[in-house]
C-alpha cells in the first residue's frame, strides 16, 4: 500500500516525485520490471474486455443486427437490407481460446511497444528542443519512461471505467482529460533524468504529439491524393 500511496502522490506532484536524481548505474532491468508488473494487470484486462466486445459486436453483425451508425449509414446501391444480406455471409469468428492466447500474446508486445515507442520520440523531441547537452544518452530516457509509466499505469485502471454500461460513455470526457495528463506526466520524468528544467521535458511530450500528428496527416493526405489519383 505504501508504494500505491506514494505513486499517487507522485500523480499529485511529479515535480517533486522525480527530484531525486537516478541512481548510478541504476539497472534497467529492475526499472522496465517494475513498469510490467504494475502495468501488465490492467492492461490483460482491458485487452480481455475489447477482445470480448469485438467478438460479440462481429457475432452481431453476422446475425443482422446493424449497429445504429450502419443504420444510417446512406451509400449509393447498400441499403441496410443489402447490408444485411453481405453479412451474413462474413466468415465464422475465432475460437475464444485463440482469441485468449492472442490477447497474452499481443497485450505485453502492446505494453514494450509503448515504451519504446515512447522513448524513441520523447528522446527525439527533447534533442530537437536541445536538451541532450548533459550527454546522458539514450538509456537515461529509457529509465525516465519506465518510471514514469509504472506510475501512469494506475490510469489504465480508471480507463477500465470507460467499459461501464451507460457510466462509462459519461466518463469519456473525463477519461480523456486524464490520459493528456498522463501524457504531459512522462515530462517531468524525462527533465529530471537529463538534469532539465520541468517545463523542456514536458515540451518534449507536446511536440512529441505534435510529431506524431503530423505525420499522420501527411499520410492521410497521401493517401487520399492517391485514391484521386487511381479514380
Amino acid at each position: 500500500m505504501e508504494a500505491l500511496r506514494e505513486a499517487l502522490e507522485a500523480l499529485r506532484r511529479p515535480q517533486r516525485a522525480f527530484a531525486a536524481p537516478l541512481e548510478p548505474g541504476e539497472p534497467q532491468g529492475r526499472a522496465f520490471g517494475r513498469m510490467l508488473l504494475w502495468w501488465l494487470p490492467p492492461a490483460l484486462l482491458h485487452g480481455a474486455l475489447s477482445a470480448w466486445g469485438a467478438f460479440e459486436g462481429y457475432r452481431a453483425l453476422r446475425m443482422g443486427h446493424l449497429p445504429a451508425w450502419m443504420g444510417r449509414l446512406r451509400l449509393p446501391g447498400l441499403d441496410p437490407d443489402t447490408m444485411r444480406f453481405l453479412l451474413r455471409g462474413l466468415p465464422p469468428p475465432p475460437g475464444i481460446a485463440l482469441v485468449a492466447a492472442a490477447v497474452l500474446l499481443l497485450v505485453p508486445l502492446g505494453v514494450v511497444g509503448v515504451w519504446l515507442h515512447d522513448a524513441v520520440w520523447d528522446h527525439t523531441a527533447l534533442w530537437l528542443l536541445g536538451g541532450l547537452k548533459a550527454r546522458r544518452g539514450f538509456r537515461a530516457t529509457l529509465l525516465a519512461e519506465s518510471r514514469a509509466l509504472r506510475i501512469a499505469s494506475l490510469g489504465a485502471w480508471a480507463w477500465l471505467l470507460g467499459f461501464l454500461p451507460w457510466v462509462g460513455g459519461l466518463l469519456e470526457g473525463p477519461l480523456l482529460l486524464l490520459a493528456g495528463y498522463l501524457w504531459l506526466f512522462r515530462g517531468f520524468a524525462l527533465a529530471a533524468a537529463h538534469g532539465l528544467p520541468s517545463w523542456k521535458g514536458v515540451l518534449a511530450t507536446v511536440l512529441h504529439a505534435a510529431l506524431l500528428a503530423l505525420f499522420a496527416a501527411l499520410l492521410l493526405g497521401m493517401m487520399v491524393w492517391m485514391l484521386r489519383a487511381a479514380g
